[in-house]
C-alpha cells in the first residue's frame, strides 16, 4: 500500500522554520524545493549520504542559495537533529531510515508535487505511464498552448514547479509528467489524469509489480465525479486502475471504438468521438514520430485538447508538426544507407519491444546496462524474431543474452546475430559493421544507464556523439 504525504501546511507556514530536504540528487527537484523555500523565509539543509564529488551537478544548480549541506554516510543524522519539517525527493524511498525516523517523530514530511498539489490555484493534467508520458506531456502542452489560457509544463519533465507557485491563476491549466516516485506518496488526484500503460518497472524500487501498479494508480484513485481518467483501453492494466473510481472516463484505442474518448478507424484516420459526434483529427500517415504507440500518445493527447475545447483541426495541427523528443526514437543520422537512431530513453524491455517494432527495416539493436530487476524474455522473442543483430552491453548483457538464446531455440530460423560489447563505443562500431544499407541501428538498451552514465540523457549524448563523428 502507498504511503501518503500530505501535511496540511500552506507557504507562509515555512517562515523562520527549519526544513530538511533529504536527497540532493542530480539538483533539479532539491534546488526547486529550496528556492521555495528560501523564497518563503525558510531556514534550509540538504542532506545526501553521497560524498561531495558525486553530487557535483546538484550542487552547481545550488549556486549561491543560502542553504546548508550536509553530505556524506553521516548525514542521516543530521537530517533529523532539529528540522519542523523535512522534504523528500523523488527516488528516496518513502520507507527509509531516515523517513521513518522523520515519521516516528512525528515531523512532517512532504512533497515537492504534493505540496504543489495542495497550493497550486490552477486545474492539472496529470499524465503518467511506464512509456510514453514524457511524449504525451509534450503533445498535451503543445495542443493546449494552442488554446487562449496559459499553461505551464512541469512535475518528471522540465522544471520543478514548487517555484513557479506565485505565477499561476486560476484561469491556467498545469500540464504534470508524474513518475512512479512522485505518485507513491500523493494523497490526492488531478483534475484530468492520463495513464499511457501500466507496464513493469523500477521493481528494484517498489519491491513488486503491485507496489508499482499501486503508485501508478495513486493518479485516479481520489478522483471525483467532476474529473476525467483518460485511459489506454488497450491495456487492461491501465483499466483495471478505474475499477471503483468516480470519474469520467475517456478511452482511446487502436482497435475498439469508445463511446467517448478517441480511437484509429480502419482507414488510419485518428478520431474523436463522443456518443454520435466524430471528428477526424488527422492520418496516422500524417505523423512524423513513427510506431503505434506515438499513434496511441497522440489519441491521448487529443482527448486532452478536446477536454479543453481546441477544435479538432487545430489539435491535429499541433500533433502533426510533432517531430518528437531526444532520446525517443531519435533520428541522428543516416550513414551508409543506414539509420541511426537514438531511444537510449528506451529502459524498459517494454519499451524497447515496440521500438523494434516501429521500423519496417531490420533492426540492429544495442541493448544492456543495469535490469533493475526486469523480465527480458519477451525482448528476447522480439529480438530473436526480428532483429538482424543485438550487441549487448552493461550489467545485463549475459541476462538478455541468455533470453535471446532461448527464443534463438524455439525458433530455429532466427538468425540473429549477437556480440558483446565492452563499451558504448564499442558498440556502436560492432553495430557499424554488422548492418547493412537499409538497416536500422537502434540504441534502446531496455536498461537503465548508470553502471556505464550518470542518465539515460548522458549516454543517447554519447551515442550521438559517436554516430554524428562517423564519416558521411
Amino acid at each position: 500500500m502507498s504511503v501518503i504525504f500530505d501535511a496540511p501546511v500552506q507557504a507562509s507556514d515555512f517562515r523562520d522554520r527549519r526544513v530538511t530536504i533529504v536527497g540532493l540528487g542530480n539538483g533539479r527537484t532539491a534546488v526547486g524545493i529550496a528556492q521555495f523555500l528560501v523564497a518563503n523565509g525558510a531556514r534550509v539543509a540538504i542532506s545526501d549520504a553521497k560524498p561531495r564529488e558525486l553530487l557535483a551537478t546538484g550542487i552547481a544548480r545550488l549556486g549561491d542559495l543560502p542553504i546548508e549541506l550536509v553530505l556524506g554516510p553521516s548525514s542521516d543524522d543530521a537530517a533529523l537533529a532539529d528540522p519542523d519539517y523535512v522534504f523528500v525527493i523523488p527516488g528516496v524511498r518513502p520507507r527509509s531510515a531516515t523517513i521513518l525516523r522523520a515519521r516516528q517523530r512525528e515531523i512532517p514530511v512532504l512533497t515537492e508535487i504534493g505540496l504543489f498539489f495542495r497550493l497550486c490555484p490552477a486545474e492539472i493534467v496529470g499524465i503518467t505511464g511506464t512509456k510514453g508520458k514524457s511524449t504525451t506531456t509534450t503533445l498535451v502542452s503543445r495542443i493546449l498552448e494552442r488554446g487562449p489560457r496559459h499553461v505551464l509544463v512541469g512535475g518528471n519533465i522540465g522544471l520543478s514547479v514548487i517555484q513557479e507557485l506565485p505565477t499561476l491563476t486560476r484561469d491556467d491549466i498545469v500540464v504534470l509528467e508524474l513518475s512512479s516516485f512522485q505518485l507513491e506518496t500523493l494523497g490526492v488526484s488531478p483534475h484530468v489524469a492520463v495513464v499511457t500503460n501500466v507496464l513493469e518497472d523500477h521493481l528494484d524500487h517498489h519491491g513488486t509489480r503491485e507496489g508499482y501498479v499501486a503508485a501508478k494508480g495513486n493518479i485516479l484513485r481520489w478522483q471525483g465525479p467532476r474529473d476525467v481518467a483518460v485511459l489506454n483501453l488497450d491495456d487492461p492494466s491501465t483499466v483495471a486502475l478505474h475499477t471503483g473510481a468516480d470519474s469520467e472516463l475517456r478511452g482511446y484505442s487502436l482497435s475498439l471504438r469508445p463511446r467517448r474518448g478517441a480511437h484509429l478507424d480502419g482507414d488510419g484516420k485518428l478520431v474523436l468521438v463522443q456518443g454520435e459526434r466524430r471528428e477526424v483529427i488527422c492520418t496516422a500517415a500524417d505523423l512524423r514520430v513513427p510506431g503505434s504507440h506515438n499513434i496511441s500518445n497522440a489519441l491521448a493527447a487529443a482527448i486532452v485538447g478536446d477536454l479543453y475545447g481546441i477544435p479538432a483541426a487545430t489539435i491535429g495541427e499541433a500533433i502533426t508538426s510533432f517531430e518528437g523528443l531526444p532520446h525517443r526514437l531519435e533520428l541522428v543520422a543516416e550513414r551508409g544507407g543506414v539509420w541511426w537512431v537514438n531511444d537510449s530513453q528506451g529502459t524498459t524491455p517494454y519499451a524497447t519491444i515496440p521500438a523494434i517494432a516501429a521500423y519496417t527495416r531490420p533492426p540492429v539493436v544495442i541493448l544492456g546496462g543495469v535490469g533493475k530487476g526486469a523480465e527480458f524474455a519477451e525482448l528476447g522473442r522480439a529480438v530473436a524474431g526480428r532483429a538482424r543483430g543485438a550487441i549487448l552491453i552493461g550489467q545485463a548483457a549475459d541476462e538478455i543474452g541468455a533470453a535471446i538464446d532461448a527464443a534463438k531455440r524455439a525458433n530455429p530460423s532466427s538468425s540473429v546475430r549477437v556480440e558483446r560489447a565492452v563499451s558504448l563505443d564499442d558498440a556502436v562500431a560492432r553495430a557499424s559493421a554488422m548492418a547493412e544499407a537499409g538497416d536500422v541501428v537502434l540504441l534502446s538498451p531496455a536498461c537503465a544507464s548508470y553502471d556505464m552514465f550518470a542518465s539515460y540523457q548522458e549516454r543517447g549524448d554519447r551515442f550521438r556523439d559517436l554516430v554524428l563523428a562517423m564519416p558521411s
